[in-house]
């Protein structure tokens, strides 16, 4: 029984040490095969690189040799009688096309006569090329072949190193002289460094010789030309040079992984069947509370009245509530993956639409279609989110359908009461002003306070009327305008005439800046007069005592501008998306300190608008507002653009 014991004992520990010497042999395969890919993987990206720096270095040089060759065409096209002057006006002009171009010389017999630019290369000037021990054999051997050939880096006579790329001019089968060109390689090497250090790789360059050696390395670590990099050759414009290219990046293999996985492959097999388990029952929890989520945000997401859409960063919308199915009549697998531009009635303002919902809080008003081929009034306001590092649009629309015919009611119901107020008023207005003027006798003053107070009142109501009626004829399209052609310098000193008592009273000066009193435009000059009477009264009423408001007329891009500066407290950022709104009022508590209806700047905005100018308002430089309009100049405009009738 105990030999039993001890034979079993033996196989156990055989089959083990087999299974070990087994589980060896494999992952020394397997890390010799991910060494081998790996080493393949590099090289395959080193030649793909090399191929990079190849076409950068071939690409770059035969720009700048080109102007070479055809400078050269030049000079055999006027069989070599080129003057000076000619000469002055081609060179700098080919010199700028050069990126690397340190300067391009001529040497007609050999003699170096023309260089541009003269300055840094006065020393080159006048070199007679066979007086030069260094240069004439390179010389002389291509005017005996008759090609052109790029040379260097050689050490120039003017000073430093370049690349000289020299081609023989022959007229008539006569020798004329040299062009050459001479490259800076500073630039360029800082170029291809650039490129070398985005490709994680070292690179150097160096030339073969004549008698097949090769030069010293002229750009990179010369080291690399005498270890395991890859070598290949470069051939431009009759050089040779010879790139070694070596990655940076270590040789990234997962030999420590594999032996680790092979050596402990028992252990990590009944750790991972134990983490497989744990994790099975942690994933149908998580899926169970994903599941619970979910159904809690779709509900949620049905149950709001307005319609959401979600999109990817580049429109196509992910998923919609309910409420779009209901506005558009078109469920979530025909929406899916279709740009959300196609629920607009005019899917190309969906660039416009993105742009005026940059932020959460901008609201747009545009035209949505339905799957009835229906257009009716939509907003849209935009949020941008950031999920699992995708950026994600949410698009809130509305269907303003019954929302306007609300006010449409509105409206009609204001008009309706207002022109019914309106005779009362007038009558109860010019009775107290009967009175106050002594028609029925004199009153005591406390009587007179009284009905000052109420005269007061009435003159307001009247004016709040007034304001109602002019919106609701501006929307309703039944305002007139008398067009004609005006000199905005005299509107806008009426304008300033007529606002100076209001201005005294409130200690405020009123100036007119007007550098040119020649601006013309069309308009209705009554109906501006009242956007000015607006602009200035709210100028003087925000600006304080002893302050000033200025009027600022100025032409820009063929338009006229026309600025309001005061010296106020300025608009709250937060309420200049609603400034031209009806009723809108930064302060619109009982305890405001400037009195108003909210009606002026709306009432302002549509007569700009309807005389074909554009209002706006931006925050002035330090302290205080600027609310300025632009019209169109009178020479910009064809006769059609105001041939307008009232």
């Amino acid at each position: 029984m105990q030999k039993t014991m001890k034979l079993l004992t033996y196989w156990q520990v055989a089959l083990l040490l087999g299974c070990v010497l087994l589980s060896t042999f494999l992952t020394e395969q397997l890390v010799r095969q991910d060494i081998a890919y790996a080493r393949g993987q590099q090289l395959e990206q080193q030649v793909a690189n090399a191929g990079h720096i190849r076409s950068f270095l071939e690409t770059e040089l035969n720009r700048a040799l080109h102007l070479n060759f055809g400078l050269t065409a030049y000079i055999k096209a006027k069989d070599g009688d080129v003057t000076a002057e000619e000469f002055d006006l081609l060179l700098p002009e080919l010199v700028k096309q050069g990126r690397y171009i340190r300067n391009i010389g001529i040497a007609p017999d050999n003699v170096l006569s023309y260089v541009h630019p003269i300055q840094g290369n006065e020393g080159a000037i006048g070199l007679y090329y066979p007086d030069i021990p260094e240069q004439w054999p390179a010389v002389k051997a291509i005017i005996e072949s008759r090609r052109g050939k790029l040379v260097g880096p050689v050490q120039l006579m003017q000073g430093g190193t370049g690349f000289i790329h020299r081609v023989p001019v022959f007229i008539q089968d006569n020798y004329w002289g040299i062009v050459s060109i001479v490259l800076d390689p500073t630039a360029l090497w800082q170029e291809l460094q650039l490129i070398a250090d985005r490709y994680g790789i070292d690179a150097a360059l160096r030339t073969k010789l004549d008698d097949d050696q090769f030069s010293a390395g002229f750009f990179g670590p010369t080291t690399l030309f005498y270890d395991d990099s890859l070598l290949l050759t470069l051939s431009i414009r009759g050089a040779e040079w010879q790139l070694a290219i070596r990655s940076t990046d270590p040789l990234r293999t997962r030999a420590v992984e594999i032996r680790v996985m092979g050596y402990s492959v028992s252990l990590l097999l009944l750790a991972l069947l134990a983490w497989l388990t744990f994790s099975r029952r942690l994933l149908q929890q998580s899926t169970h509370q994903l599941k619970l989520q979910q159904q809690y945000l779709t509900t949620v997401m049905d149950n709001v009245a307005d319609a959401i859409v979600t999109t990817d960063s580049a429109g196509h919308i992910e998923q919609i509530n309910q409420a779009a199915s209901d506005i558009f009549g078109l469920d979530m697998s025909q929406l899916q993956g279709v740009h959300w531009s196609s629920l607009l009635d005019d899917p190309t303002e969906q660039a416009a639409l993105l742009d005026a919902t940059s932020s959460p809080h901008k609201l747009v008003i545009t035209q949505g279609r339905n799957r009835y081929d229906q257009a009716f009034p939509l907003s849209i306001s935009r949020s941008e989110v950031d999920f699992n590092q995708l950026k994600k649009n949410v698009i809130l629309l509305r269907d303003m359908t019954e929302q306007q015919k609300v006010d449409r009611l509105k409206s009609e119901f204001v008009s309706t009461v207002s022109h019914e107020l309106r005779t009362p008023l007038t009558s109860i207005n010019g009775s107290i002003g009967l009175i106050l003027g002594g028609v029925l006798g004199a009153v005591t003053p406390q009587v007179k306070q009284l009905l000052q107070t109420a005269y007061d009142n009435c003159a307001a109501l009247t004016r709040l009327i007034n304001d109602l009626l002019d919106i609701e004829k501006l929307e309703a399209g039944k305002v007139s305008f008398q067009y004609q052609q005006v000199q905005l310098n005299d509107v806008l000193q009426t304008a300033i005439a007529a606002n100076q008592p209001l201005a005294h009273t409130q200690k405020v000066s009123l100036h007119l800046m007007c550098p040119d009193n020649s601006i013309q435009v069309y308009l209705d000059p009554a109906r501006l007069q009242q956007v000015l009477t607006n602009l200035i009264s709210n100028a003087i009423k925000f600006t304080p005592h002893e302050g000033e408001v200025i009027l600022k007329l100025s032409t820009d891009k063929g338009q006229a501008l026309v600025e309001v500066l005061d010296a106020g407290p300025g608009v709250p950022e937060h309420f200049q998306s609603q400034l031209f709104q009806k009723f809108a009022q930064a302060d619109s508590s009982d305890r405001k300190q400037q009195p108003g209806t909210g009606l002026g700047l709306a009432i302002c905005r549509a007569l700009i608008e309807q005389m074909g100018g554009h209002i706006g308002y931006r925050k002035r430089e330090g302290v205080g507002s600027c609310f300025y309009f632009t019209f169109p100049l009178v020479d910009t405009l064809e006769s059609n653009d105001y041939s307008r009738s009232t």
